[in-house]
């Protein structure tokens, strides 16, 4: 009786220890999987006619902007993270590869809040002689807009909208750009279009870079499937410098 129980006892610790191996071995392989999941970076999509900006496993083309206690960009998982400046205000990075157009082009990019609470998508930009930034997020989350025009910024010219954006969500954003016109559009609605005739267009200060510069405010910000195309059709010129609200 007392082999009997023995035995059992003996049984029931090697059942008990084999099941706590294969409860360990699986887990394991769920973090093998899981991480190589993280690990892979996501193809960026670069439709036919499209340059690609990024590579999604580099920053190969682009240059860190030093504005003194600005964050390390870096890249993960196919997205170029612009974190939270260290000491500073700002972190950023300029193109710094092949010459890009400075008019009559489209640029289209995705982006997403990930810690912080204002501007996680600045873009800025050359529209022919000048320059320009896209705002998104600003002035504490709510200001989104050109800046600048005949010297007032996004926050108090004629392309100013107030609303909010929800963290960690991918926002589509595409910015045309033409000799007569600067149209942005946000989650396939347009967030501004506005003519530049007779307009003094410029950046806010002396802060930012000229050129096509990706940058955050006190913010944390990740981009991906960042492209861009020259329109070389007139009809699609002719088309995107007219207003849409024009008939």
């Amino acid at each position: 009786m007392r082999a009997q129980k023995k035995n059992f006892n003996t049984l029931f610790i090697t059942v008990l220890i084999m099941t706590w191996t294969i409860s360990l071995c699986c887990k394991s392989q769920n973090k093998k999987e899981q991480a190589a999941v993280e690990d892979s970076p996501l193809e960026q999509v670069v439709p036919e006619g499209w340059i690609s900006l990024f590579d999604g496993k580099t920053l190969a083309g682009w240059e860190i902007v030093r504005y003194g206690g600005e964050g390390e960009p870096y890249v993960k998982n196919g997205s170029l993270v612009l974190p939270r400046a260290v000491n500073g205000l700002m972190t950023g990075v300029c193109w710094v590869g092949d010459s890009l157009p400075n008019s009559d082009y489209i640029i289209y990019y995705e982006a997403k809040r990930v810690e912080g609470y204002d501007i996680f998508a600045g873009l800025s930009f050359p529209c022919g002689d000048s320059y320009a930034s896209l705002i998104i997020g600003g002035w504490g989350g709510i200001v989104n807009g050109l800046s600048c025009i005949n010297g007032y910024d996004a926050s108090e010219n004629e392309t100013t909208q107030h609303f909010s954006v929800r963290d960690n969500e991918w926002l589509p954003i595409e910015l045309y750009v033409t000799t007569e016109r600067i149209r942005a559009v946000l989650k396939n609605d347009v967030l501004f279009d506005v003519s530049t005739k007779g307009k003094n267009i410029h950046l806010r200060g002396g802060l930012l870079d000229t050129g096509f510069t990706l940058w955050t405010y006190l913010t944390t910000g990740e981009i991906k499937n960042l492209r861009i195309k020259k329109l070389k059709n007139q009809d699609e010129k002719t088309v995107l410098n007219k207003s849409p609200n024009s008939k």
